[in-house]
């Protein structure tokens, strides 16, 4: 919820935003030395590669995007994202 929330303040930036991730990590609690062993570790940035191709693939042209259900979302609030998610669910 919070990278939803505050996706204005990084989103579209040229430049590293390493530092604010990490404020976001410990602002949520999580175990730093956890958090930087695995943002560090050089099979993160693997996936982190291999997930941003499956959106190339998928037309997925910015973040944050969501697809459920092989649908795209356009949600304007966490509100809505989780009215969708939840409606998908039900469908299920």
């Amino acid at each position: 919820r919070l990278m939803f929330e505050t996706q204005e303040e990084w989103g579209e930036q040229q430049v590293p935003m390493d530092d604010r991730f990490r404020g976001y990590a410990e602002q949520l609690g999580l175990d730093l030395a956890r958090y930087d062993a695995t943002y560090n570790d050089p099979a993160t940035r693997e996936r982190v590669l291999a997930d941003r191709e499956d959106g190339l693939a998928l037309g997925v042209r910015g973040t944050p995007t969501f697809l459920v259900n092989g649908e795209q979302l356009n949600p304007k609030s966490y509100g809505d994202l989780t009215r969708a998610l939840d409606d998908a669910l039900a469908k299920s």
